[in-house]
């Protein structure tokens, strides 16, 4: 289905590929032009072709970011944080699983996701024990959450007071790809042991 802006990119590359000349009717002094002149060889071999219109470009919509498949963190040293998300996107939504924890203790669930303005809105449900942060499935939160894409990974914003703050990068995990080690912070582990 054609937008309005669509729709007038359309019209104005119609208008200009006529040719500027076959708009134009003859005008009454141009009937006393004498045969001998109107063509002859010589005078259409050198005379310049038509200028050609200006090429437009075609309108190409924004290319469609994608969510779906397995996307990962892992930390293997400090807090030995981990978090996975499946996503499956159906039209202008998503809806999937998810986990997240670290050595001490961890949750997981499932997840619904609207897709606005290049990122996506997560509503989370627990299926495990959040301590209440989290409503228990089937009863879905608000958007407590945001990924967008950065690059080949996703950046996780969680909500933090009137906004979104940023938690974690994750990296895709389908089979065959290696989810890298975040070893930020590992110094300071290493220190302290």
């Amino acid at each position: 289905m054609l937008t309005g802006r669509c729709f007038s990119v359309f019209a104005l590359a119609a208008l200009l590929a006529l040719p500027a000349c076959a708009a134009k009717s003859p005008s009454p002094d141009s009937a006393a032009v004498e045969p001998a002149e109107a063509a002859t060889p010589e005078r259409t071999a050198a005379a310049p072709a038509p200028a050609a219109a200006p090429a437009v470009a075609p309108v190409v919509a924004a290319p469609k970011q994608e969510f779906s498949g397995q996307w990962a963190y892992r930390q293997s040293c400090g807090w030995q944080h981990s978090a996975h998300l499946e996503l499956v996107e159906s039209g202008n939504g998503v809806s999937g699983r998810w986990d997240d924890g670290t050595r001490a203790r961890g949750d997981n669930g499932q997840l619904q996701g609207e897709l606005r303005d290049g990122r996506l809105y997560l509503r989370l449900c627990s299926e495990g024990e959040a301590g209440g942060k989290i409503p228990t499935c089937p009863n879905y939160g608000e958007a407590s959450a945001y990924l967008a894409r950065e690059g080949a990974a996703l950046g996780w914003y969680r909500k933090s007071g009137d906004g979104y703050r940023p938690y974690l990068k994750l990296h895709p995990a389908g089979a065959g790809q290696a989810v890298p080690d975040d070893t930020s912070g590992c110094e300071e582990d290493a220190e302290q042991d």
